[in-house]
Parts: C-alpha cells; structure tokens; sequence
C-alpha cells in the first residue's frame, strides 16, 4: 500500500492525558496506524475537514453532487474505526453533515444507528469513553432522537 503522507494528531482526550493518533493517507484512504481510541471532538473534526476538501474539490471545481460528497467523506475513513463506539459515533457524525438532504441515506444511517446502539447497549458502549465527551455524545444521540 503506497502511502502518500503522514500525520501525528494530537489532541486532549478529556483528561490530562495527551494523545496522539498517527493517520497515513493512502490511495484508497486513511489507515490508523496508533491503536488509541479516536474521541467524539477529533471524529468531528476529521470528517469536517475531509467534507471542506470534498466541496472544495469535488463539489465546487467539478459539480459533484452533495451526495457523492458524502460518499467521499465516508470512502476516506473507510475501515479506519475498529471499536464499535467510534463506529458509532462516525455514523452520527455523518448523519448530522448528510444535513437530511437525502431521505433514503438519512433513513439507512439512523437505522443503522439505532440497531449498534439497541444491539450492544448504549451504556456498555459508552463504558469506556470519559463523562464530558459521552454527555456530549448522547445530547447529541437525543437532538436526532435516536434515543
């Protein structure tokens, strides 16, 4: 797999700690080359700035449909999550920047989250993520009216 550049992330997790993340850009995507747990505010920010790339140079230099700009930003992280509550949580990050522009997508994305969340309790899934970050997470999980 070719690699085409190397980024350390580093970021506050909550906690006096601090993490940092290795991500390497390949052709097919962004591979996690450090096995620590990706927060809510860092998956945010992330998928922000890879949807800011796709309109910038998908959308807006091409005519690339806000759907497949999504699709983009999905593609870019593909298989990059492993532990099922930064799944999770991707999914509703991509949900909120959908917008609910595309009813279908919308519909698949919620059900996909709320069958994660009714499958592995959202307790249990949130068991290891700090108190700010899961309260911030689940005030965001009630504004969608997944729980």
């Amino acid at each position: 797999m070719e690699r085409l550049g190397r980024t350390l992330v580093q970021f506050n997790n909550f906690s006096t700690e601090r993490v940092t993340v290795v991500i390497s850009q390949t052709r097919s995507g962004f591979e996690m080359l450090h096995e620590e747990r990706v927060t809510y505010m860092t998956l945010k920010s992330w998928a922000l700035e890879c949807y800011y790339e796709g309109c910038r140079d998908h959308a807006l230099m091409k005519g690339r449909p806000h759907e497949q700009i999504m699709g983009y930003v999905d593609y870019q992280f593909e298989n990059v999550f492993e532990r099922s509550v930064e799944i999770c949580m991707w999914r509703v990050v991509l949900l909120v920047l959908s917008g609910g522009w595309h009813p279908e997508w919308s519909l698949r994305a919620r059900q996909l989250i709320v069958d994660q969340i009714a499958a592995q309790n959202l307790q249990d899934l949130l068991a290891d993520v700090p108190t700010d970050e899961a309260d911030l997470f689940l005030h965001d999980l009630e504004i969608l009216k997944l729980i």
